[in-house]
């Protein structure tokens, strides 16, 4: 007994030696056949990962190859770039989004990989039906052992929310609508979307960081009054996921603000007491989508998509007003205009502007 289980165990240091081998050498090759391919060796592994399993949204993504968030959008956004990947909606559920591998790229891969298949062919071809069976489990539970290993070796994580750097985030979880609020004023900040984040926003902030929090889908972002009065240092970078819609509420003394929501799902904008230096790039319409500015707001400017229906109410008069390509200079009492098929219009944006504000 002792000596055959001496004979088992150098057996099995037998297979753990040729494991690591191969291990080493599939390394060395994807490395080469990243390089070949212009990519780097995670992007093949994940962009190999997408064409055998199908789509997938980039949450889960991140899920099976244990990569942050932030780097799997990195990685989704250099594939996409390079033609190997692509964002599409969930077909199942157009509010998402998902990541598919590009098919007409699937021949770059067949032709790069032809040898090595088809060596492969010639070393199982004198194996039997069973001893290639048991090749295959061997294989499958090994890939389930490593990627439970895997997971143990990413258990320490920094923790989800904040950190020191000012960096803020929230998951998406099974939200279906969300709401970002600035609820005290903002200086200086950047708001971008993009349906492929695995998250329900991104914030990173410049000088001290506000109060962020988020609820049942409410992102409330809160500064510190006296921190206002020192605009200078301060800046915001916020991504918001747009995958589903949005309501945006910015109020309290928001200035310097350039929004781009091409890639947003707008559900309506309210824009309020005291924001100046504001520039917003909207999306293509969904519905009637209500935008309201009111109280000391100076210098706002909307910039449509090109033949997009809109209405523009005005209540209690601007000093230099500008609306569809036309300069209209102050505008007193009320005044409401509209681009032409407004009324029919099933999408459009229905502007209203109240307390004499400059636009």
């Amino acid at each position: 007994m002792s000596s055959r289980w001496k004979g088992r165990e150098e057996l099995l240091e037998a297979l753990s030696r040729g494991i690591r081998d191969f291990s080493d050498q599939d390394v060395l090759f994807s490395q080469a056949s990243a390089d070949r391919l212009g990519l780097n060796l995670t992007d093949l592994k994940c962009l190999s990962i997408l064409e055998r399993t199908g789509a997938m949204t980039a949450g889960k993504l991140a899920e099976v190859t244990g990569l942050t968030s932030g780097a799997v959008t990195g990685l989704i956004d250099r594939l996409e770039k390079a033609g190997w990947a692509r964002r599409v909606r969930n077909p199942k559920d157009r509010r998402h989004v998902i990541i598919e591998a590009v098919a007409e790229r699937g021949a770059d891969i067949d032709r790069l990989f032809s040898e090595s298949r088809s060596a492969l062919a010639d070393i199982v071809s004198d194996y039997t039906e069973e001893q290639i069976g048991l090749v295959l489990d061997f294989l499958d539970r090994s890939s389930a052992m490593l990627r439970d290993e895997t997971v143990k070796l990413r258990a320490v994580t920094e923790p989800k929310g904040t950190n020191d750097a000012g960096e803020f985030s929230g998951p998406l979880g099974t939200l279906t609508h969300a709401r970002l609020k600035f609820i005290s004023g903002a200086s200086q900040v950047t708001l971008r979307a993009s349906p492929g984040i695995p998250e329900l926003y991104t914030a990173r902030f410049e000088g001290r960081a506000p109060t962020v929090k988020e609820e049942a889908g409410t992102v409330s972002i809160q500064y510190p009054r006296f921190m206002l009065l020192d605009w200078r240092k301060l800046a915001a970078d916020v991504l918001l996921n747009g995958s589903i819609p949005w309501q945006l509420e910015l109020r309290g003394g928001v200035s310097k603000l350039n929004a781009d929501l091409r890639d947003l799902l707008l559900e309506s904008i309210e824009l309020s007491s005291g924001a100046s230096d504001v520039t917003m790039r909207l999306p293509k319409p969904s519905g009637t989508v209500p935008i309201r500015v009111a109280g000391g707001v100076s210098h706002v400017t909307f910039l449509l998509p090109e033949g997009t229906a809109a209405r523009l109410l005005v209540k209690g008069g601007v000093s230099a007003l500008a609306f569809n390509e036309q300069s209209l200079g102050g505008v007193g009492g009320q005044t409401s205009l509209e681009t032409p098929g407004y009324k029919h219009a099933t999408d459009r944006f229905d502007f209203e502007i109240a307390g004499g504000p400059a636009i």
